[in-house]
């Protein structure tokens, strides 16, 4: 079933992923696409999803989630065409951390990247309404929990959920260590000029 997802590629449509994920948690249909949305925007949502594979009852709750309703494409169409450039970003990454095992980064690698963030001149307050939309919690001084819903001005994504992915990377260069990201880790091969 994960192998659905697995076979994935960045630009296969938005509808067809409805359908793998709908696979993927034992439907014999698609999953609506505010779920599809709010799965790849939220990797908490995403992770409850897997969990409650084959589980029709939790689904259900968790497709009429007020929150995932906000993902409908109604309620995006002012914004569409940056939520369409975010949403295929968005999709590249779930990809990316289905195949990590939709693991998480440890606390150290956390803390670093959250710290890292909160001093770069990228961070920024979210401006389309998908970034918007994507719930944070409220700010405190505990790790994890100290960017709010800023956005990366760079990339465009929450920068609360991509510190969190292991398969995720800065999109800027240290300012002073040659090599490395301002998460102070390797520049991604695929980022590297040619």
């Amino acid at each position: 079933m994960i192998q659905s997802l697995l076979q994935m590629r960045d630009t296969t449509p938005m509808p067809e992923m409805c359908v793998r994920l709908g696979e993927v948690l034992g439907m014999d249909k698609p999953v609506p696409m505010p779920v599809l949305l709010r799965a790849i925007e939220d990797p908490g949502f995403a992770a409850d999803l897997i969990t409650s594979r084959g589980q029709p009852g939790f689904l259900a709750a968790l497709f009429d989630d007020r929150r995932t309703r906000a993902y409908a494409p109604s309620a995006l169409a002012a914004d569409a065409p940056s939520a369409t450039a975010l949403a295929g970003k968005a999709a590249a990454a779930m990809l990316r951390w289905g195949k990590a095992g939709f693991s998480t980064v440890d606390a150290e690698t956390l803390e670093r990247r959250e710290s890292a963030c909160l001093g770069c001149p990228n961070l920024a307050d979210p401006a389309s309404a998908v970034q918007k939309m994507v719930l944070v919690g409220a700010v405190t001084d505990k790790v994890g929990s100290r960017l709010g819903g800023k956005v990366c001005n760079l990339c465009g994504c929450v920068v609360h959920k991509k510190i969190r992915l292991p398969t995720e990377a800065c999109p800027d260069t240290h300012p002073v260590k040659s090599g490395l990201t301002r998460w102070d880790e390797p520049i991604p091969a695929e980022a590297l000029p040619a």
